[in-house]
């Protein structure tokens, strides 16, 4: 799973995002370098897996807070993920004192996912501006494996493992897509930060929406499954 190939992924939904999205308000980054990719692991200090590279090879993110391809929110630039990277890295040592666990947290699955309120070892791909990511795991607990991807983050205490890889990841927000389930533009008179949304189920807030899509508990249930 560190070495798939996500091309054909990325290809699918290339297709699907010329044929929905709006150029004027949805719009990619030009790829990263791989001087670029090289500094960001030298920055986090872990090898990341080739879909990894291949993905920012593909598209260095995206700029906009409000206008992102995964269902309204960006997919980070190398440079902002850095600084998302930095900051939680700054939080864990000066306001924790290097302690993980300071602030109860959960896992789901269970044995999935390290317990711990943040660990710099979760490599933000993802943010909604709150300070909640979508991101790969280069350090799982037992039942996990190594770049699953996951949701964490300040108001994620439970945190979930969304997909088994980035390509897998990637595969399902394409299946998602492609099967229809998607509303663009929302309802009229619903008021949200972002226009691009799941159909089912229906909810601005795509964070929600894939726990509720794959029967993982909330965001706060911590001990209580």
């Amino acid at each position: 799973m560190l070495h798939e190939d996500i091309g054909p992924v990325l290809a699918r939904l290339d297709a699907w995002y010329a044929a929905y999205l709006p150029p004027g308000q949805y719009k990619l980054n030009p790829p990263a370098t791989d001087a670029q990719i090289d500094a960001f692991e030298r920055l986090v200090g872990i090898g990341m897996p080739s879909s990894y590279r291949q993905l920012y090879r593909w598209h260095d993110g995206e700029n906009d807070d409000r206008w992102g391809h995964i269902y309204g929110i960006p997919l980070l630039s190398l440079k902002h993920a850095a600084y998302e990277w930095k900051a939680w890295h700054n939080v864990l040592g000066q306001t924790f004192r290097g302690d993980r666990y300071a602030i109860p947290a959960d896992a789901w699955p269970k044995g999935a996912v390290d317990p711990a309120y943040i660990n710099p070892r979760w490599i933000p791909l993802t943010a909604d501006g709150s300070g909640n990511s979508i991101g790969i795991d280069m350090d799982p607990w037992p039942v996990g494996r190594v770049g699953q991807v996951i949701l964490f983050g300040r108001d994620e205490d439970v945190k979930v493992v969304l997909a088994g890889s980035l390509g897998k990841f990637l595969e399902w927000i394409a299946r998602l897509l492609e099967g229809g389930n998607f509303r663009l533009p929302l309802d009229p008179g619903e008021v949200a930060l972002r226009e691009f949304a799941l159909k089912t189920p229906r909810t601005s807030d795509f964070y929600d929406g894939a726990r509720e899509l794959l029967g993982a508990p909330g965001p706060f249930d911590v001990g209580k499954f």
